[in-house]
């Protein structure tokens, strides 16, 4: 009976373990979710901060950002992306509206996007201060914009 019977300090340690492995993958996992598009700030990437910028992940020759529209709004609504560099913006609509995505002054533009749908543009634009926002009547008028400084 004494040698079948499994001891609690090699119970929890295996416990342990598993627990470690359980967490090891999910980090993989997620680690793949972000080359997808769903990153978080990459360090050196000038400004970007995990709360002040969206997700940004190197990308093919640049950079690649994320902004969330939500019904009336933009998240982030700072944005701060290297300047002469491709980077592409994925806008993923979580609102129940259609929702586009401008940048003031370009010709920078995605198409409307149905709720729960994404799109992704690839601008590449020179220092300064711009705007972006929503070109659907009435939505940018009720604070639908954000400021993207391009540095």
């Amino acid at each position: 009976m004494g040698q079948s019977r499994i001891d609690r300090r090699t119970f929890l340690s295996v416990g342990a373990i598993g627990v470690a492995a359980t967490a090891v993958s999910m980090r993989a996992v997620m680690a793949q979710d972000d080359d997808e598009g769903t990153a978080v700030a990459t360090p050196g990437t000038p400004g970007a901060t995990p709360g002040a910028s969206p997700a940004a992940s190197p990308a093919a020759g640049g950079t690649a950002v994320t902004v969330t529209a939500v019904d009336i709004d933009f998240e982030p609504g700072e944005l701060t992306i290297p300047a002469g560099t491709d980077v592409e913006i994925t806008v993923n609509n979580e609102g129940a509206l259609q929702h586009d995505f401008y940048i003031e002054d370009t010709d920078f533009a995605t198409e409307l996007i149905d709720g729960g749908s994404s799109a992704t543009i690839t601008v590449n634009l020179a220092s300064g201060d711009y705007v972006y926002y929503c070109d659907v009547p009435g939505h940018r008028q009720q604070g639908m914009e954000g400021a993207l400084t391009v540095e």
